[in-house]
């Protein structure tokens, strides 16, 4: 690949890096909207026609189109232009909202999250434009809520589904396996909620009432206690209901992926496996629910201390599910085990948010073998399928409302620290990213 290609990759995101484009602090507004002009004149500039489309509640969403010809097929390729907040700045070796060039890698914020991923396609396609050898139509959906839990997405595709009609979805937002050629298979479903306790007016002195009244630490402790077993499976009743028995052909597929619990702990410095018992950690992942403590508060946690007894406390709470499983169900289950298990002189409260279903893509279908077949030419060895933990809700939505071809190709490396300090894009894996979309639409 010429560098010249590269080169443009660089500029095209340098541009949209420097803006802190983050939804979860409405002081950023400006730089979001800033945001969406950079990628409207990008787009303009490679002879697409754009539009904005509008929610009720979220950011703006950039429609892009250049269409080739009315019998040429049509790929949509979503992404989304919001990111993390960076974190600690001391911990970052170079300014998070400047694309920096280190040691065979781009760093900053956003560079995989999705800003770098959706370049890759931007700057492939552009290409292509100028050299009259793009071969689909294509249209672009960003968005700027993903990580923020977009709860009007789906009523956006909905309204706009003759606009967004396409034969494929792509999408690229994620980290290869092993660092080989990744298609995503499936993902889980989700949904978080947070249990609050109150067991009295407000805190009292430790030394004038510990050991004598309720501490809301310890009661919302206890509850979190008899979340698990000692082999890692929730105790709620029916939280299992509805799981799909792992095919052999998938326990294959797992297995083959050939996990490394030594890398595993290098890039996250973990000294343990928590996986239920005979599981392996990619069917652990990837096909069975989950409940995680995601967060817990209470009491004093400032400088110094406060002896105090505390009054309240929370405890937030993530359910990831699988294909067949029914939330609503799950929830219930969740609700009444909370009941069940709070003191009569603790008051409680529990808040959800929308949920999202499991789903799996076919991994058999023509769009999927195209791609895989162009994949593996553009990366020079064999792909490999992976049923992803996490969640992108949106292809669901597509899947119900546009087509049942959506094709999710991650770009990103292993290590690239998505969501942490030090967000890095491996200069050989962009250049095979680039390789891979310029022959995916330049090839019918």
């Amino acid at each position: 690949m010429k560098d010249k290609k590269l080169n443009t990759f660089k500029k095209n995101l340098a541009k949209l890096i420097k803006f802190k484009s983050i939804s979860t602090d409405s002081k950023y507004k400006t730089e979001m909207l800033r945001t969406v002009k950079v990628l409207r004149k990008l787009f303009s500039d490679s002879g697409f026609k754009t539009r904005i489309l509008k929610g009720k509640t979220t950011n703006p969403y950039v429609f892009a189109e250049y269409r080739v010809g009315k019998d040429r097929k049509t790929v949509l390729v979503y992404g989304h232009y919001y990111v993390m907040p960076s974190g600690s700045l001391e911990e970052w070796i170079a300014e998070p909202f400047a694309l920096t060039e280190r040691n065979g890698r781009l760093y900053g914020r956003g560079v995989i999250d999705n800003k770098g991923q959706f370049v890759v396609h931007l700057t492939a396609i552009s290409d292509l434009i100028s050299s009259r050898k793009l071969k689909y139509n294509v249209k672009f959906l960003l968005e700027g809520n993903e990580e923020t839990g977009n709860v009007e997405i789906e009523q956006v595709i909905q309204n706009n589904r003759s606009l967004l009609s396409c034969d494929y979805v792509l999408v690229s937002d994620g980290e290869l396996t092993n660092n080989k050629p990744t298609i995503e298979a499936g993902f889980r479903g989700g949904i978080n909620l947070t249990v609050r306790y109150k067991t009295g007016k407000g805190d009292v002195h430790s030394g004038l009432y510990g050991g004598s009244v309720p501490n809301a630490a310890h009661e919302i402790s206890s509850l979190v206690a008899k979340f698990y077993s000692s082999d890692n499976k929730v105790k709620i009743p029916g939280f299992y209901e509805g799981v799909d028995k792992v095919t052999l052909g998938e326990l294959k597929n797992n297995k083959a992926l050939k996990f490394s619990k030594k890398k595993l702990c290098k890039l996250t410095g973990i000294r343990a496996l928590k996986c239920e018992r005979d599981t392996d950690y990619f069917t652990q992942t990837g096909l069975r629910p989950m409940l995680t403590v995601s967060g817990m508060l209470s009491g004093y946690t400032g400088e110094g201390y406060n002896n105090i007894v505390p009054s309240c406390a929370e405890v937030r709470v993530n359910f990831r599910f699988v294909a067949s499983q029914n939330p609503k169900n799950i929830v219930n289950s969740f609700k009444k085990f909370v009941k069940r298990n709070t003191p009569k002189y603790v008051d409680y409260e529990i808040n959800e948010t929308a949920s999202w279903k499991a789903l799996k893509i076919d991994i058999t279908s023509n769009a999927v073998r195209k791609a895989k077949n162009i994949l593996e030419k553009s990366y020079g060895e064999k792909a490999v399928f992976r049923f992803v933990g996490g969640s992108i809700p949106v292809i669901g939505f597509f899947k119900n409302l546009l087509t049942d071809d959506v094709i999710s190709i991650p770009f990103a490396n292993e290590d690239c620290n998505m969501h942490g300090v030090n967000e890095n894009f491996r200069f050989n894996l962009i250049k095979k990213a680039l390789n891979f979309s310029e022959s995916f639409f330049s090839n019918e």
